[in-house]
């Protein structure tokens, strides 16, 4: 009986992990998780999560835009903007009746936290939305150029779909 009850603790101790096969183990899963995470670009991923919001604001603005023109029978000026959609002007007609139409002022914040513009397209006469891109100002090129951001052919190529 003795001698079962021995064997039985011996196959017990040899069914559990050493402390130096632990250790081995804990390198490896480190090792891959290391060249894992040095091989994440995160400029792209902030650039594609940059493109997936200027998608999402423009539909989002452009639908309080018309709500704002069938609702007061035109658009707000440029010298308002799309502050206009979120607090009653101060500058032009104003409403009488305003209600927002946007909850809170950062629904008209592009991704590098700066208000978009309202503009008047000199061609089609229709408005624009208009980001200056990475940099916050006007003018620029590649990530930094000013574009329309209902218009994805006018996007930086860093945020155009891929």
């Amino acid at each position: 009986m003795k001698i079962k009850s021995f064997s039985r603790v011996r196959k017990s101790l040899r069914e559990g992990l050493t402390l130096v096969e632990l250790a081995v183990v804990v390198l490896i899963m480190g090792t891959l998780i290391a060249i894992v995470a040095f091989n994440i670009d995160v400029g792209a991923l902030k650039d594609d999560t940059a493109g997936l919001q200027l998608r999402k604001d423009a539909s989002t603005i452009s639908g309080a835009l018309l709500q704002y023109e069938n609702k007061y029978g035109r658009l707000p000026t440029e010298e308002q903007g799309l502050s206009a959609l979120v607090e009653k002007p101060t500058s032009g007609d104003a409403p009488e009746d305003f209600t927002p139409l946007l909850k809170n002022k950062s629904a008209i914040l592009d991704p590098w936290k700066t208000p978009y513009h309202l503009k008047k397209d000199p061609n089609s006469g229709d408005f624009m939305i208009v980001s200056y891109g990475k940099d916050k100002k006007e003018g620029g090129e590649g990530k930094d150029a000013d574009f329309d951001i209902r218009n994805e052919d006018s996007y930086p190529s860093a945020f155009r779909k891929k």
